[in-house]
């Protein structure tokens, strides 16, 4: 996946972020809840509900 690829999966969608983990695997930047605006997270290999990858 690259920068601004589109991640879905079954109930989340996220954007791929630039920043990369110690594999290399990128982080997504998505929001969770009405409270949280946005945030950048380590969780794309950890997510096994991963049902599309999109690029515009």
């Amino acid at each position: 996946m690259a920068c601004g690829d589109i991640a879905v999966f079954s109930d989340h969608v996220a954007v791929v972020s630039d920043v990369r983990d110690g594999d290399g695997v990128p982080y997504l930047i998505h929001h969770e809840g009405p409270l949280r605006r946005s945030f950048e997270e380590d969780v794309l290999a950890s997510r096994p509900d991963l049902v599309g990858h999109f690029r515009l």
